[in-house]
């Protein structure tokens, strides 16, 4: 069997965290046997106290993005409940451990610096489907758009229903295609309801491999003109 300390060490990104909140967080690991739990067992932990919270506030300033449609990454400020079981939020793409109705929110400050663009931003908010057939990074679910030219603000927010297994990352591009410049950005999401019906099988080889091939999304696929 996977151990707490093995498998809680491979977690990149891990926030410290001490005393109840500690143990609450490796409740996960107690369910799994030999790094796997069914989805009865997942439903059931985050139905439960340990498992119930899933919540996340993460931030990066003064962000200079020189690629069309890059992924946003969020390295700044993190603060999450989700990076010890097993790894959910990674800067850049939350993968959803336990299912239910997720709310996301989007809030960014752009600016022309650095030859960034003065001219429209957009960042977009995407959702890939573990069980679905959209290749990553998904559907498109929300668009914050620039205020104005110059300097302005943008803002999204979209409420999901996610099964186990599910990701949200963002992307960001601009109307010419010039770099963008946030000042500030920052995405929260948080679970609203618990649906244990969208529960899936856990096995941490799988999620590791998902983990890995999400990473190698860094931005949105060039669509053909």
């Amino acid at each position: 069997m996977l151990s707490r300390a093995a498998l809680g060490l491979s977690v990149a990104g891990m926030v410290a965290f001490t005393g109840a909140a500690a143990a609450r967080d490796f409740a996960f690991f107690d369910i799994l046997k030999d790094g796997k739990a069914d989805k009865a067992a997942i439903g059931k932990h985050c139905g439960e106290a340990d498992g119930w919270v899933r919540a996340f506030t993460a931030a990066s300033v003064n962000l200079a993005q020189t690629t069309q449609g890059q992924r946003v990454a969020y390295k700044d400020k993190q603060y999450t409940n989700v990076n010890a079981n097993p790894g959910e939020w990674s800067t850049q793409v939350y993968k959803a451990l336990c299912p239910g109705l997720y709310s996301f929110t989007l809030d960014y400050t752009a600016a022309p610096k650095d030859k960034a663009t003065s001219g429209d931003v957009a960042v977009q908010i995407y959702v890939w489907r573990k069980a679905g057939t959209t290749p990553r990074p998904g559907e498109l679910i929300a668009v914050a758009d620039k205020t104005g030219k110059g300097r302005g603000t943008g803002h999204a927010s979209s409420t999901i229903t996610m099964n186990t297994g599910d990701e949200v990352s963002t992307f960001a591009t601009s109307a010419d295609g010039k770099p963008r410049f946030f000042e500030r950005i920052q995405l929260n999401g948080y679970r609203v309801h618990h649906m244990p019906q969208l529960a899936a099988d856990f096995d941490n080889a799988w999620w590791e491999t998902d983990r890995a091939e999400a990473d190698k999304v860094l931005a949105l696929p060039v669509v053909a003109k």
